[in-house]
């Protein structure tokens, strides 16, 4: 599953408490993208690359990820420079560059990088089943918690039904092109794949009301918070907090 891929591993990271990663992600990643700091930006950003090398997370396979959220950060630094207006830096023609808009552009750079490097190391190492355990602990509605891990659990379904109409479609001979038995065809996908999702949806409630499923999953084992997860609180929230007022 695309949510597990860093989640198995043995580093201290991986073993923390998901409650405790939960808990710190959170209120660092709403100041990270609320910050207007270079200094503070800069920080957490430093704090999410020390946590992927505790982790042991640096692979090709991150530096891919990265690379698909820089390639989008990519088309900001290709307008809002020339479309904020501030002190001219370099003009080319009929466009001004403004320090303004570089500086924001930078800003927002390095708080995608930042959010998306701790989103990796805190939740994206913890199990999608660890992740929605430590939710409803912490307070989060039965009724979302079910439906994040069903969603979670069946998405692949649902994926897997739309390539096998895809590789019927292929068969009958059907190649996309812009016209209107395309959409047509498309249109048709999309309705069938929504009332099979339904049919789906549909056995499986049947199928956890016959098991006696009353809202909560059991659960064999629960959380049990260490020494090491609480100084890991602790000097977290100190951290946060002074970057805060600072």
């Amino acid at each position: 599953m695309q949510l597990e891929l860093f989640s198995q591993g043995s580093s201290p990271v991986h073993r923390l408490d998901p409650r405790v990663k939960l808990t710190v992600f959170v209120p660092a990643a709403v100041l990270c993208a609320s910050s207007d700091r270079f200094s503070t930006v800069i920080t957490l950003l430093f704090a999410a690359g020390t946590l992927i090398t505790a982790a042991r997370l640096w692979s090709a396979l991150l530096w891919q990820r990265m690379l698909v959220i820089n390639t989008f950060v990519l088309f900001l630094w290709l307008t809002l420079p020339f479309s904020m207006q501030g002190t001219p830096v370099m003009t080319t023609g009929p466009m001004t560059v403004t320090a303004e808009g570089m500086m924001l552009s930078m800003l927002i750079t390095l708080k995608t990088n930042a959010i998306s490097l701790m989103t990796i190391a805190l939740p994206g190492t913890t199990p999608v089943m660890s992740l929605a355990h430590a939710l409803q602990h912490l307070g989060m509605p039965s009724k979302l918690v079910n439906v994040f891990y069903i969603f979670y659990r069946y998405s692949g379904v649902i994926v897997t039904e739309f390539e096998t109409m895809k590789q019927t479609l292929k068969a009958r001979g059907f190649s996309p092109a812009t016209n209107m038995h395309t959409v047509r065809t498309w249109a048709s996908v999309a309705g069938m794949l929504f009332i099979r999702s339904f049919e789906r949806a549909e056995r499986i409630s049947s199928a956890l009301r016959l098991r006696g499923f009353q809202g909560q999953f059991p659960l064999m084992n629960h959380f049990r918070a260490t020494r090491r997860d609480v100084l890991f609180a602790m000097v977290s929230f100190c951290c946060l907090t002074i970057l805060m007022f600072i």
